[in-house]
């Protein structure tokens, strides 16, 4: 690669301007939640292998040691079958043929590694949206802060102009008092548009970990989303949609590991001995069956169904809530995009209007026509509505890309 090239690549123009994609794809390697997600799906993994070797054969080293007292036989004396130190040492395999809810245990270890991808997802979504109302807000803060600087341009350049016709006569002191309290309410505006713009930068350079700079500016915005049926449908895909479904899932495995107490345990249980004492030294191994069967236990298994059943009951109603929930703030977000895409129209209607009434003042004030009252007036109107109408512009941007990440649309 060429030494201008790598250069170019290793530091990048620092004046490029920054797209919402590009902040989106720095927050990913920036924020702790998705490695935190990544890391639970990890454990999710270890868990299945987990749930998995509890079916599997299992070899241990085994051993043992005994000291007994010398049995009597009836005339007193001691058996000669009998040693009072016995001991072995070997291999024991065993291989689990029934564990009562083993199976239903291990299918719940894949639906919860499922589960974690769903959870990963859902914090990737969630991410998106947090720097989708930072990278927006960051815009309507950079919008709002030149729009201010223009009042306090326009206002000071107003103080000059009067002060420069009150000192010869051609304007009285009060308005020149009028335009000085102008701009000492702009800069006031200034120092908080100020504020406003570094708690932006602020928001943006945590989520991103990039330096809140120049941002791409505002595409063309597009009339038609989607129908909201389309969009509807679309939704129950949603990550976050996913995780609530699946937690019922596994609360319905959870029911099946609980009955599985009811189930008896079948074990095949085979030793290889290097060594032991007693009237079986001569024989290397020994294979056999165990079998465990529950009885009773106070009731104990049965509460544990019941619970597992009652908390299958609250994911059932969690996910219809989840569902519900995200359908109503959906269709918020879409009636909300189509009024503002309507008021963006007439709003930048206003907007001509505004700055054309102000200028007509500031010529017809020259002519005698109109008061420095009349100016001042129209000046704020015209700036209160352009930074109204960039706020919207930008508003609405950031709505319609909320409407996409709705329905789990990443950039």
């Amino acid at each position: 690669m060429p030494i201008f090239l790598m250069l170019c690549f290793l530091f990048p123009a620092s004046h490029a301007a920054i797209s919402l994609k590009e902040a989106f794809e720095a927050a990913r390697l920036n924020m702790e939640n998705l490695k935190r997600a990544e890391a639970l799906k990890g454990a999710a993994s270890e868990r299945m292998a987990r749930a998995r070797g509890t079916m599997l054969p299992t070899l241990a080293g085994v051993g043992n040691d005994t000291h007994i007292d010398k049995p009597q036989t009836r005339a007193g004396a001691t058996s000669a079958f009998t040693l009072t130190h016995q001991y072995s040492v070997g291999l024991r395999l065993t291989q689990p043929l029934l564990r009562g809810g083993a199976l239903s245990a291990y299918q719940y270890a894949q639906e919860d590694q499922l589960l974690a991808q769903f959870q990963k997802d859902a914090s990737e979504l969630n991410l998106y949206q947090l720097v989708i109302n930072s990278y927006y807000n960051l815009m309507i803060a950079h919008f709002d802060d030149e729009n201010l600087k223009e009042l306090m341009r326009l206002s000071e350049n107003r103080v000059k102009e009067l002060r420069s016709r009150t000192s010869v006569g051609r304007s009285r002191k009060g308005e020149l008092v009028q335009a000085e309290a102008q701009l000492l309410t702009a800069v006031t505006q200034l120092k908080q548009g100020d504020i406003n713009l570094i708690s932006a930068q602020r928001t943006f350079e945590y989520y991103t970990g990039l330096q809140a700079g120049e941002l791409s500016p505002l595409n063309l915005m597009p009339n038609d989303p989607g129908g909201l049926p389309m969009l509807l449908e679309k939704l129950k895909s949603r990550p976050d949609i996913q995780v609530a479904l699946q937690n019922v899932k596994l609360r319905e495995k959870q029911v099946a590991i609980a009955k599985g107490a009811y189930l008896p345990s079948v074990d095949l249980v085979g030793n290889y001995y290097f060594d032991r004492t007693g009237i079986l030294q001569t024989s290397k191994w020994d294979a056999g069956i165990q079998f465990t069967v529950p009885i009773f236990e106070s009731g104990r298994s049965v509460s544990a169904v019941r619970e597992s059943v009652e908390n299958k009951k609250v994911a059932e109603y969690d996910s219809q809530q989840t569902l519900r929930v995200a359908e109503r703030d959906l269709m918020i977000t879409y009636q909300n995009f189509e009024a503002m895409v309507q008021q963006l129209q007439s709003m930048k209607d206003a907007l001509q209007k505004a700055e054309e009434g102000y200028k007509l003042n500031l010529r017809d004030y020259s002519y005698g026509q109109a008061t420095n009252l009349d100016v001042l007036q129209s000046l704020n109107l015209f700036i209160e509505t352009k930074r109204s109408y960039d706020s919207l512009q930008a508003s609405a941007h950031m709505t319609y890309k909320n409407l996409e990440a709705s329905t789990g649309v990443l950039p």
